[in-house]
């Protein structure tokens, strides 16, 4: 198993931590695109690319990382709109990938479910072993 993993918290940070079996300690990179104001409620990895995660925080946001291509900010920061093109701050609470196809569930503290097409985000498929040892990298 791939000794990388990620969590989320109420302090509003995301970190992605890796186990390192030679000396049975965590090593944790703490990661922050456009500045949070609220906490970061889910976040879960992709099932196709090993590289990307996205979470969703208190203030109704929606950030897509790509970890390969930028670990140092979010590749897509989403706010939904209203028709009035005012961002909705109904807080998201869980975020899902699609486990097949390019989609991004989330749903909100009112019971919304929503869903968003992820074109864009698809790498090359390569092996579950060539995946994890770029994430290691």
């Amino acid at each position: 198993e791939c000794p990388i993993f990620l969590t989320c918290s109420y302090d509003w940070t995301v970190r992605v931590w890796h186990a390192r079996e030679d000396t049975e300690k965590l090593v944790c990179h703490q990661i922050s695109g456009v500045p949070l104001k609220d906490q970061v409620n889910d976040i879960e990895w992709s099932p196709n690319t090993s590289s990307c995660f996205a979470s969703v925080a208190n203030d109704g946001r929606i950030e897509i990382w790509d970890l390969f291509n930028d670990n140092l900010g979010p590749v897509i920061t989403h706010f939904d709109k209203d028709p009035n093109q005012n961002e909705i701050k109904t807080p998201k609470t869980i975020v899902r990938w699609s486990p097949s196809s390019p989609v991004l569930l989330t749903g909100n503290l009112v019971g919304q479910v929503d869903v968003y097409r992820t074109r864009g985000l698809e790498h090359v498929q390569v092996s579950d072993q060539d995946q994890q040892n770029r994430l290691l990298q």
